[in-house]
């Protein structure tokens, strides 16, 4: 059974699959990495309420599990993995939290929160960062292996 972390003002999951509508999901190497930009974010103007810090552990295991889902989802998620989006990230996801890594999200829906996340995340750079939109995941700092 999928999780879901209250947290998310519009749900987490699509098609499925871990997908946090509105939201700027950070990887981070350390879970103090994640703190430190979960503070600058608040500092910058973001609502507490907003933006949180999550170990890898506990995204991986409460939030992207993915077990006993009815045939419509499973179908869905294939199809989510044949199309390349979701299944990659969901990779880079896992690797990093294996390695001890820690996520960001931050609530932006508009422009200008990702204005801000731009700034924040130019003091306090992220492994990488995307956003996701209603129909598209945008990248807005490439993982390492992706820029090699």
């Amino acid at each position: 059974m999928i999780r879901h972390w209250a947290f998310f003002k519009q749900g987490d999951t699509s098609f499925g699959t871990f997908y946090p509508r509105h939201y700027i999901v950070a990887g981070y190497r350390s879970f103090r990495e994640a703190e430190a930009a979960e503070m600058a974010f608040t500092a910058a103007g973001t609502e507490a309420e907003d933006v949180r810090a999550a170990t890898g552990d506990f995204v991986v295991n409460q939030l992207e599990a993915h077990r006993k889902a009815s045939w419509l989802e499973r179908a869905e998620a294939r199809l989510a993995e044949f199309a390349g989006t979701e299944a990659g990230f969901l990779h880079d996801d896992a690797e990093l939290a294996r390695n001890g890594g820690a996520f960001l999200f931050v609530y932006a829906p508009a422009e200008h929160h990702v204005r801000r996340a731009r700034e924040v995340f130019e003091r306090h750079p992220p492994a990488y960062a995307r956003r996701y939109l209603p129909v598209a995941i945008e990248r807005l700092v490439e993982p390492a292996h992706a820029r090699a």
